[in-house]
C-alpha cells in the first residue's frame, strides 16, 4: 500500500509572516508610530497579541509594550538563533496538503504567522484566516526559559520536554484536527473515550507520515518502547479490573490525561497510555479494511467507537 496517498496531491503554498521580527526590530523610540501605524497591515499584533494575550489597553500601550519587548528580547535572540520557521515551514505546507487531501471541505488557514508571546501563553492558535505559532514555546526542551518555578507551574518538565521545533508541525496538526472534529469531553465510558482519541491519533499519523510514533504520542523514546513492550499487560489489566467500560471520570482522567508517569502502570509508562491503547484498537480495525476505506478519514471519525471495538477483535 502506498505509504502516503496524499503525496501526489497539489502542493499548498503558505505565506509566512514573521511578526517576531516585525515587533522586535521596530523603532522603540517611536513605538506609537511603529505599532499603531502598522495596525492595518498586521492586525494580529494589535488585536490578538497586545489586547488579548498581553492585555495591553490603549491608555498605556506604549509603556506596557516597551516593557514586554525589553523583557522578551533575550527570547527573541534565542528564537532567531534557532530560526525554526526555516526548517518547519516546508513541513507545515506538507501537513496542510495532507489535511486538504483527507478533509477537502475544511477551510484551511491561508497563512502562517510566527510571533513571540508570553511564556505562559500558547504555541499554536487558529484565527479567521491564519494559524499563529508562538515561537517562545519551541526553544528546546533544555531551554533555561522553561526551568523557572513560575513557568513549571504551567508547564512541568513532562510537558516542556516537547517544547522543541520538531513539535511545531505536531502541535499544528493536533490543533487543526481539534478544529475539524472537536472531541467531546463527556464521559461516555473509557473504551469509547480511548477509541475516539485513538481515531485522532490514527489521523495524526496519516497527516504526518514522516514523524516518528513516539513524538506523535508525545512520549519520550523510552516511554514509547516501554509502552510497546507492556501493551498486552496493560490491556489485560484493564480487562481484569473491569476498567474497560468504566464511566468514572477519574479513571478516564488517569488514563487519558498527560502525566509524568502512569498511576496504574508505573514510572516507565506515560500518564495518557489509554490513547496508545485506543490507537492500537483503531489501527487493528483499519488494517482489516480496504485501501479505499483506510483513506476515508471522514468516515472513520463518524464511525461509532463501539463498532470499531467489536469488529477490531483487538487482542495484543
Amino acid at each position: 500500500m502506498q505509504n502516503n496517498p496524499a503525496q501526489n496531491a497539489p502542493e499548498i503554498i503558505l505565506p509566512m509572516e514573521r511578526l517576531d521580527q516585525v515587533l522586535f526590530t521596530m523603532d522603540t523610540l517611536h513605538i506609537k508610530e511603529s505599532v499603531l501605524g502598522r495596525n492595518p497591515r498586521y492586525p494580529f499584533i494589535s488585536e490578538v497579541l497586545l489586547q488579548q494575550m498581553l492585555a495591553i489597553d490603549s491608555s498605556n500601550s506604549e509603556t506596557a509594550l516597551l516593557s514586554f519587548l525589553t523583557a522578551y528580547r533575550p527570547i527573541f535572540t534565542a528564537v532567531q538563533k534557532i530560526n525554526a520557521p526555516v526548517s518547519v515551514h516546508p513541513q507545515l505546507q506538507a501537513l496542510f496538503k495532507n489535511i486538504h487531501y483527507y478533509f477537502p471541505a475544511y477551510p484551511l488557514p491561508k497563512k502562517i504567522i510566527y510571533f513571540i508571546g508570553p511564556l505562559d501563553g500558547f504555541g499554536n492558535s487558529i484565527g479567521a484566516d491564519y494559524m499563529a505559532i508562538g515561537l517562545q514555546m519551541f526553544l528546546g526542551d533544555t531551554s533555561s526559559w522553561y526551568q523557572s518555578e513560575q513557568i513549571q507551574k504551567y508547564f512541568p518538565p513532562y510537558i516542556s520536554q516537547n517544547f522543541t521545533p520538531r513539535f511545531i508541525p505536531i502541535t499544528a496538526a493536533k490543533n487543526l484536527l481539534q478544529d475539524i472534529a472537536p472531541n467531546s469531553n463527556l464521559t461516555r465510558g473509557l473504551i469509547i473515550e480511548m477509541i475516539e482519541m485513538g481515531k485522532r491519533q490514527y489521523i495524526l499519523k496519516k497527516v504526518l507520515p514522516e514523524n516518528n510514533d513516539a513524538d506523535l504520542f508525545g512520549y519520550s523514546a523510552s516511554q514509547y518502547a516501554a509502552t510497546i513492550k507492556a501493551e498486552q499487560d496493560i490491556w489485560n489489566y484493564l480487562l481484569k479490573m473491569n476498567l474497560v467500560y468504566s464511566k468514572d471520570p477519574k479513571v478516564a482522567s488517569q488514563l487519558l490525561n498527560e502525566g509524568p508517569f502512569s498511576l496504574y502502570f508505573g514510572n516507565d509508562i506515560p500518564g495518557n497510555v489509554g490513547i496508545f491503547i485506543g490507537y492500537q484498537i483503531v489501527k487493528s480495525w483499519m488494517e482489516q479494511q480496504s485501501e479505499k476505506e483506510q483513506s476515508n478519514l471522514i468516515a472513520l471519525l463518524q464511525l461509532p467507537a463501539e463498532k470499531i471495538f467489536t469488529e477490531s477483535k483487538y487482542k495484543p
